[in-house]
């Protein structure tokens, strides 16, 4: 108990630190060409309206991935539609020791989606120190973590794409 203290202090330290380097300043995107998106496992979200997304905003779903967060798993089983990762996936230290979570942090995808609305610091974690040009999310959330913050919720799927698809349009990136 007192070690998964420990480890929420350094993760939330990390987070911390990731803010304090983030530049607020637009990244060019002539295109929407690669689409990320991080989910909360733990709530029910379907994927497959995540595909719907990805292919409204015009990106193939073999650039559209899926990344979610569940909380105390022991055996975590990526499938050909998400890849998950846990507590587990975090050192002692904050550092993570998952090698795919580690590459979804490193590549640099157009959008990150934080499709969650629970502050969760492993959550937070993942998409404070993603490499992604553009982050979108939820009202509820840090809103020092997303460039773009919309007001609907995750049961409300539609509204959010319809909101996502404008603003986008909008700032000239879809």
């Amino acid at each position: 108990m007192i070690l998964k203290g420990l480890k929420r202090n350094a993760i939330r330290k990390n987070v911390e630190a990731h803010l304090g380097k983030r530049q607020a300043r637009p990244q060019n995107i002539s295109s929407l060409k690669t689409l990320a998106v991080l989910i909360d496992a733990s709530q029910s979200v379907n994927i497959v309206s995540l595909l719907k997304l990805a292919n409204e905003l015009g990106v193939k779903s073999e650039r559209l991935k899926v990344i979610g967060y569940k909380e105390n798993q022991k055996e975590l089983d990526d499938d050909k539609e998400a890849a998950y990762y846990s507590d587990k996936s975090f050192g002692i230290s904050g550092t993570i020791k998952s090698k795919s979570l580690q590459e979804f942090i490193n590549e640099e995808y157009d959008v990150l989606i934080n499709f969650y609305e629970e502050n969760l610091i492993e959550l937070n974690y993942v998409a404070a120190a993603s490499k992604a040009k553009f982050k979108v999310g939820f009202a509820a959330v840090d809103n020092r973590i997303n460039d773009l913050i919309i007001g609907a919720t995750t049961n409300d799927t539609n509204l959010f794409i319809a909101e996502l698809k404008k603003y986008l349009k909008i700032l000239q990136i879809i």
